[in-house]
């Protein structure tokens, strides 16, 4: 129920930084094996980091510009202090930083706690049912033509169709689709589908696809979270940790200081039967990382240091996907 993050931790609530840029460079083919790439034994990024703000950035978190209630949370969580209730039924924290957040060039530690006690709300379940294009169901509108806040609701709707159109398997329609979801009152009021649905068929992919809604009232648990201060700026956040948990990389062969220099270069490095690295030159870098403390540890596998190398300071991070030889061995620091 209580999860400060004033001490790193190894596991975390967010998607893991190295899988979500791993899947990022794969799709856009960054790599020469676009196979290996997607089934690495690791992944390594390196990212200069000359600043101590540059340090204090990749130390700290902020909510997504796209995402306004953990922007509002935040702000009400500095300004003294607020409650909030988990965003679905599964009752979870609606805002879980893995490390310190920065709000307005200030860094914050912010902890939360169930407080027992529940909020009733109305939600809506959409269901849907995909028909056959050769049906009789005259859609009233399109799916894109549907205000945006209910777009976003249905948004695996159109790739549900186009799934049905590749896999030839229109003859088993019609085919049910669900989503309950929750419309905020501005929201509410932008919806063309609740708390009424104003059209009874819509076109989706040339399919027309009947709605029906009905309100489902749901509990949810509420949090309190509460921010302390813990530095006035991301330069001195930054100074701190430099002072605290930078070490330097060094005692190198020479092979080891190419791979890393060209890491560098490069910004990651994706191990596998794919690339040419001599085998153990990966492996006695990395066993240099693995003996000192990290700062983060997303997943049992992942991990992120603060080193020094030949007079820049750089931020790495290593997910050691298939090596549990050494994501066996990653430890936290003591205190962040």
């Amino acid at each position: 129920d209580h999860r400060p993050i004033s001490v790193a931790t190894r596991q975390s609530a967010m998607p893991s930084l190295s899988r979500r840029k791993l899947l990022a460079g794969c799709a856009a083919g960054l790599t020469a094996s676009l196979a290996g790439c997607a089934d690495p034994d690791a992944v390594m990024y390196v990212e200069p980091v000359p600043a101590s703000s540059d340090i204090a950035t990749q130390a700290t978190t902020a909510p997504e510009s796209r995402d306004a209630e953990a922007a509002e949370l935040v702000a009400e969580t500095v300004a003294g202090g607020t409650n909030r209730t988990s965003r679905s039924d599964r009752g979870n924290p609606p805002y879980q930083p893995d490390r310190p957040v920065r709000y307005n060039g200030t860094v914050y530690d912010l902890d939360w706690n169930a407080t027992g006690r529940q909020q009733e709300r109305t939600e809506y379940l959409l269901s849907l049912t995909i028909h056959d294009a050769d049906s009789d169901y005259d859609p009233e509108i399109s799916f894109d033509e549907l205000p945006a806040v209910d777009q976003e609701r249905l948004t695996p709707l159109p790739r549900v169709i186009d799934n049905i159109q590749e896999a030839n398997e229109t003859a088993g329609l019609p085919e049910p689709f669900e989503r309950q979801a929750w419309y905020p009152p501005a929201e509410r009021e932008a919806s063309a589908l609740v708390p009424e649905p104003a059209y009874d068929t819509i076109a989706v992919n040339g399919y027309p696809v009947t709605v029906t809604v009905e309100p489902v009232t749901v509990q949810l648990p509420v949090f309190a979270y509460t921010a302390t201060e813990r530095a006035s700026s991301l330069a001195a956040f930054g100074r701190e940790l430099r002072s605290a948990h930078r070490f330097p990389l060094i005692r190198l062969s020479d092979a080891e200081r190419e791979f890393f220099e060209m890491v560098i270069e490069e910004g990651s490095f994706y191990k596998g039967g794919f690339d040419d690295v001599d085998d153990g030159v990966f492996e006695g870098v990395a066993e240099q990382f693995v003996r000192q403390p990290a700062l983060f540890t997303q997943y049992d596998s992942e991990a992120e240091w603060l080193t020094r190398y030949d007079g820049t300071d750089y931020w790495v991070t290593i997910d050691f996907v298939r090596m549990s030889e050494f994501a066996d061995r990653i430890q936290p620091v003591e205190e962040l």
